[in-house]
Order: structure tokens, then sequence, then C-alpha cells
């Protein structure tokens, strides 16, 4: 008897929706751009921003996820990242534009 492994399973549906979607594959290939720059120890400047404006307007901080390639619910925890931090990378976005500085 053979039983697919669950979670290949997922990831192989999900892979195909973002095949077939080129709106998906946009907005996750952007999140995963996003997500890899506040990762990057070159941006150590603007992660310590972030980090300041999630504590000013959650009183928490939250960790931006990178996913993996083969890993489907890493996706998932990405964009819940991303989205968690929402306001926060708006008001960073902002106040970069306002000191000049391109930030995403």
């Amino acid at each position: 008897m053979f039983i697919p492994c669950f979670a290949h399973q997922c990831q192989l549906a999900i892979g195909d929706i973002f095949k077939e979607s080129s709106t998906l594959k946009s907005a996750s290939s952007k999140a995963i751009t996003v997500a890899a720059y506040f990762k990057s120890a070159n941006n150590s400047y603007f992660i310590g921003k972030l980090r300041d404006i999630q504590k000013e307007l959650y009183n928490k901080c939250y960790s931006i996820i990178i996913p993996g390639e083969t890993r489907w619910n890493s996706h998932y925890f990405c964009f819940k990242s991303l989205v968690r931090s929402k306001q926060a990378l708006r008001v960073s976005t902002d106040l970069s534009n306002k000191n000049n500085y391109l930030l995403i």
C-alpha cells in the first residue's frame, strides 16, 4: 500500500498554485526580496530601525523569516512574518524616503 507524504503533497500543490498565478508568483518574489533584505548583515542599520519601530508599534519584535526551497510551510511563515510587521515596514519605508534612503 502506498501512502504519499502529506508535506510533500502540500509542497507540490502550493508550487502548482504559484506556477499558475502570475500575481501570486510576483507577490511571492517581492516578499522574499523584502525578507532577504532584512536578513542581510549588510543592512544592520535598517534592521535596527525596523526593530525600534516594531517595539514602538507592537511592544515586541517580530523576526522576518526567509522561506526555504524545499519547505512548503516556510513560504507561509515568511508571508506571515511580513504581514505581522506590515505597519512597521510601512513606517520604516516612509522614514527612509524622507531621509532620501532607498529601503525597499
